[in-house]
């Protein structure tokens, strides 16, 4: 143990305090930063909770304290840890008897290139982590990934689980069936987030877009790798080009759409004297840049056409992406709406949106498309109340079939009669105080309030609107998985190390939960596509 006030290890006359209050302070801060400078923390570990209470508690305890041992903070100090996370965490978990849960699986290699798969259980009362597991040998082999999902849903509880949602590679889509085979009460969905990406990914490929990103990219990359101009534009622009976000393809659409907002002080930049004196602006590359910038008119045209045909469905990523407000009840809509956006956009002419439209409806059709969607899209009274509402043959074989596996035989027929009830708004669902808040309310908080004459409905209708869509809050937190498996820390024996994600995971969880929460109602000025930059030393 070591004391501060051993006398042997300080000297005892610095620690009488001076006799200005500033002084004082100044020394005490000028230590804080050191032991942040010399052990490399990032500057906004001062934002954390915890950091707070942890000064705090030192402030109030004074003079005479045990310092804790590194022996102390691995062994029962962890485990302390470990028990208040999981009391956080198990509060979570009372709720999803309510709510039933979504089962959330996203792949992750760590710097030993080993591939983890991170398990995590959503309902709308937050996310916790549950676990990782070392998949390395078995990541593509559908059987054993089944297994694995299967164990999973066994430990949170057959009951409970209403979807397991994972990417959609071959492999657990074949796991995915064979869950669903094995378990009748249950659905396998793809991420929503990642087959959109693959939309834009294959849109990418067309002409024009391909055009547009391969110049934008010469562009950026000349500005980020060298400081000078890089500082020049932000000067100009006093914005980023750049902004990354959890899906590679957005970014490079998002890319397009701010170098279409700053177009005009890009062309500033480089008409500027500040430019032509510069080395830069005589060599090849630089003079290629300003080319593009100032005079290629076809570089603007395509970018405007690629943000035409691709704006809508980044649109569609920002709702499933986003956490506060399960997805579920709204994602079919969103892309019937986005193909009508795509086609108004171009003109209206089905020889200029055709090709866009094949390529969406092929991604739709085979990958995202489920059944869960389309049952959503049929009990969301924004839509079913809405005078164009028109129930075609998907949607009620999507509603269909979503009752025969998540209704019980003695509760079917009740569900089904009462149908017909909240189709023509009978009972509570006809009262004016229903149709004057359907439009705004959420929809799975509507069916709470009026839904009590059709219980057995109401409870179905609930746990299908309160689902969310993608694997979103596992992507957000790999660079929580970065903190951990350093080359120093994957030393530490697996147990370890799974307590330490288990803590820091379901902190951060939490720490996120509570932060959409409070901002509510600005939480459309949230960009939700946006990476959480954890480790910025950046205001």
């Amino acid at each position: 143990m070591i004391n501060i006030d051993d006398e042997d290890n300080i000297n005892t006359q610095d620690l009488q305090p001076p006799t200005a209050t500033k002084e004082l302070r100044n020394r005490v801060c000028l230590d804080i930063a050191r032991f942040i400078y010399e052990n490399g923390i990032p500057f906004n570990v001062v934002r954390s909770p915890s950091w707070i209470n942890m000064l705090r508690s030192v402030g109030s305890y004074g003079r005479g304290l045990q310092l804790p041992s590194m022996y102390e903070l691995r062994t029962w100090m962890l485990n302390e840890e470990v028990k208040t996370t999981s009391k956080m965490v198990d509060d979570v978990k009372k709720t999803w008897i309510e709510t039933g849960v979504t089962i959330m699986s996203d792949g992750w290699s760590d710097i030993r290139h080993r591939s983890i798969i991170n398990f995590l259980v959503n309902n709308p009362y937050g996310t916790v982590f549950l676990k990782s597991v070392n998949a390395s040998s078995f990541v593509k082999d559908a059987q054993l990934l089944f297994e694995m999902l299967d164990e999973v849903v066994e430990e949170v509880g057959d009951a409970l689980v209403v979807q397991v949602v994972t990417d959609n590679a071959s492999a657990y889509k074949a796991a995915g069936r064979m869950l669903m085979e094995k378990r009748p009460h249950l659905y396998w969905t793809p991420c929503a987030a990642h087959c959109i990406d693959l939309m834009l990914e294959r849109l990418g490929q067309l002409p024009q877009h391909k055009s547009a990103l391969l110049k934008a990219k010469f562009v950026s990359k000349f500005i980020y790798n060298h400081s000078w101009v890089l500082n020049l534009m932000r000067k100009f622009t006093d914005k980023e080009i750049i902004r990354p976000t959890v899906t590679r393809f957005a970014t490079a659409y998002l890319t397009l759409q701010r170098f279409k907002e700053l177009r005009q002080p890009l062309e500033a930049m480089f008409a500027s004297e500040e430019w032509d004196k510069s080395s830069w602006a005589k060599k090849q590359e630089g003079k290629q840049v300003k080319k593009i910038v100032m005079k290629d008119d076809s570089f603007w045209r395509s970018i405007n056409y690629a943000l035409k045909t691709t704006t809508p469905l980044v649109k569609v990523l920002r709702m499933v992406d986003g956490e506060r407000a399960p997805a579920m009840g709204f994602i079919y809509e969103a892309m019937n709406r986005a193909k009508e956006d795509i086609a108004k956009d171009l003109g209206g002419q089905e020889s200029a949106y055709k090709e866009i439209w094949d390529i969406i409806d092929e991604k739709w059709d085979r990958q995202l498309h489920q059944h869960l969607h389309a049952a959503a899209y049929y009990l969301n009274p924004q839509f079913h109340y809405d005078k164009d509402f028109h129930v075609d043959k998907e949607v009620k074989i999507g509603l269909y079939a979503c009752m025969d596996r998540l209704i019980s035989e003695e509760d079917y027929l009740k569900v089904n009669d009462q149908l017909e009830e909240f189709h023509l708004k009978k009972g509570m669902f006809g009262f004016r105080a229903a149709q004057a808040c359907y439009k705004t309310r959420s929809p799975e908080r509507w069916w709470s309030q009026f839904g009590d004459d059709v219980p057995e409905l109401k409870a179905f209708a609930v746990k299908v609107l309160r689902l969310t869509c993608s694997t979103s809050a596992c992507e957000r937190n790999w660079s929580i998985f970065n903190q951990i498996h350093t080359k120093r820390r994957n030393r530490l024996a697996t147990d370890r190390m799974n307590k330490l994600v288990y803590v820091m995971f379901n902190k951060k969880l939490k720490e996120r939960h509570l932060k959409l929460q409070k901002q509510g109602s600005i939480d459309n000025e949230i960009d939700h596509l946006l990476v959480d930059d954890l480790q910025s030393d950046d205001e």
